[in-house]
C-alpha cells in the first residue's frame, strides 16, 4: 500500500500544474518525471536532494531560458514536498 503523503503529494503538484500521465507526474515544463517505486518513500531525503538542486539552478535564470524552466519546476517540487512533510496544525 502507498504512503497516504504520495497522494497528497500527487494531488498538489497536479494543482499546481503537474500532469499525471501513464502512472507518471510530469513537471509543468517537462524538464522532469517521476513516477514512484516504492512502498514507503522517504520524502524527507526526496525534498533535501530535490532542495540542493533548486539551489544549484538558481543561478543564471535570465542567461538560460531551460535552466530557467528547471528551476521553476523544482521550485514547485520542493514547495509541494513542504507542504506534504509540515506538520499538521
Amino acid at each position: 500500500m502507498l504512503d497516504a503523503r504520495w497522494t497528497e503529494l500527487k494531488e498538489r503538484l497536479i494543482d499546481n500544474g503537474w500532469v499525471w500521465r501513464e502512472d507518471t507526474l510530469y513537471a509543468p515544463h517537462e524538464t522532469m518525471w517521476f513516477q514512484t517505486s516504492s512502498d514507503n518513500p522517504d520524502f524527507a531525503q526526496f525534498r533535501d536532494r530535490m532542495t540542493i538542486a533548486r539551489d544549484a539552478t538558481s543561478g543564471n535564470l535570465d542567461l538560460d531560458i531551460d535552466q530557467a524552466a528547471l528551476h521553476e519546476d523544482l521550485v514547485s517540487l520542493v514547495a509541494a514536498l513542504d507542504d506534504v512533510l509540515a506538520p499538521a496544525n
